[in-house]
């Protein structure tokens, strides 16, 4: 953490002292600040599980990384039957004590450096171990990109991992190397909405702006995942199309309002007019709609117009008690015509982010990723989300064990089954 710290102090001072505002060193700055964002105690914990089943296929034994690694592993691999649900307190504890001993190591390793996880697995089930010396470079780091490209995904709505963990998922892809694909284009979104969710605009804007230039070079890609996601199960393959091109220059718009400089305000109201022109061509009405109808409106000074889009938000059962003053409160600024009053005070660029974002996490909580890769037939789906489901439950089981207190109870339900136990656990506390 020291590391990235120190990086991102050097930048910021670099760029301050520079007055360099241009896009390319924003750009770098985002990306510094990612590398924070995702080095955190369960993110790693997340990284270390998904080692232990990737080091477990690895053929090469003498490889440095797998010695350094492998005695730590076994604890996490001997909980990996999927039939088994319940985790003790002693293996809580003995996976909290390995975990300590090769943090450091976790942090700074490259996961991609071992066999995928879908090959962890497969040898867990009784498949051959991996040579990596005899798998093409190209077609390995495809195959990387598309595993971390699903498991974004599918950790992106389950419930205890959820944003977090898709955005460390995503950090780990490089979308312009996946086959032209809906799987790229909407791993592309998705990333886009995690990095704005986590106010890391530039890299957001620069994944919307490659997203929106590759939708209109491929019209003509299916979008069952898409329709899927955000519930245009009615629409043709053409009309999501024009919706998703929406969504992303909605997502860019979004960005370039938060951003500082005055032009790329200019531009977000460029890119709210194109995601409003494209849902007027295929008569979408919802929420996001009406929070950019109104706002434009207001940017405009065109207060009266607003009213109606606001009226609509003021009655939308997605909102709060609170939210539904404050759109009454926007209507009498109106009523007044006083939109200056309304942007810089209730309806100010933050509260429009807490909106849009309300609206995204409703829309994503709808969705049964399992059941949507399965019917689409993806490879491994099974094994995937058994994955997910048993790290939650080591999660869960070794945060349990963690806190001063219940490492107490912990110890008080180990001395309970005799001293052969408590020996084994003397070196966990």
């Amino acid at each position: 953490m020291m590391k990235y710290s120190l990086l991102l102090i050097c930048t910021i001072f670099l760029w301050a002292c520079s007055g360099d505002q241009t896009d390319e060193a924003l750009l770098l700055l985002d990306k510094q600040k990612l590398q924070e964002n995702i080095n955190y105690d369960k993110i790693i914990f997340y990284k270390f599980t998904k080692i232990a089943i990737r080091a477990n296929a690895v053929l090469d034994t003498n490889m440095s990384e797998y010695q350094h690694f492998s005695k730590y592993n076994q604890s996490v691999l001997s909980l990996m039957d999927t039939s088994k649900h319940h985790i003790s307190v002693l293996e809580a504890f003995k996976i909290y004590n390995n975990y300590r001993k090769v943090k450091t190591f976790v942090k700074e390793t490259d996961e991609d450096i071992f066999p995928g996880l879908i090959q962890g697995f497969n040898v867990l089930y009784g498949a051959p171990k991996v040579n990596l010396k005899t798998i093409d470079p190209a077609e390995r780091l495809l195959t990387q990109n598309i595993e971390h490209a699903i498991l974004s995904m599918a950790v992106l709505t389950t419930r205890d991992l959820g944003q977090p963990f898709a955005l460390y998922e995503c950090s780990k892809t490089q979308p312009e190397l996946l086959p032209d694909s809906e799987m790229k284009t909407l791993l592309e979104f998705v990333r886009g909405f995690l990095f704005f969710g986590n106010n890391l605009y530039y890299l957001s804007e620069d994944g919307l702006s490659r997203n929106i230039k590759w939708l209109d070079q491929n019209k003509d890609m299916p979008l069952p995942y898409t329709k899927a996601f955000f519930g245009w199960r009615n629409l043709s393959d053409a009309q999501t199309h024009i919706a998703f091109d929406g969504m992303n220059y909605l997502f860019r718009g979004f960005d370039r309002m938060r951003m500082a400089r005055k032009i790329d305000e200019e531009r977000s109201l460029e890119d709210f007019e194109s995601f409003l022109k494209d849902m007027n061509k295929l008569g979408l009405q919802n929420e996001l709609v009406w929070i950019i109808d109104a706002y434009l409106h207001l940017k405009r000074d065109q207060p009266e117009k607003a009213v109606p889009a606001l009226e609509k938000l003021k009655k939308s059962p997605l909102f709060s008690d609170t939210e539904h003053k404050a759109f009454q409160e926007i209507i009498d600024f109106a009523g007044e015509r006083k939109s200056d009053t309304a942007l810089n005070g209730v309806y100010d660029k933050a509260f429009i982010t807490k909106l849009v974002s309300k609206y995204m996490i409703a829309t994503l909580s709808k969705i049964n990723w399992e059941r949507v890769m399965k019917e689409n037939n993806v490879p491994h789906t099974k094994e995937i989300f058994a994955g997910i489901h048993k790290f939650r439950n080591l999660s869960n089981a070794v945060s349990q064990y963690t806190g001063s207190s219940t490492i107490n109870n912990g110890k008080k339900e180990i001395t309970k089954k005799g001293n052969a136990l408590l020996n084994q656990a003397k070196s966990l506390w």
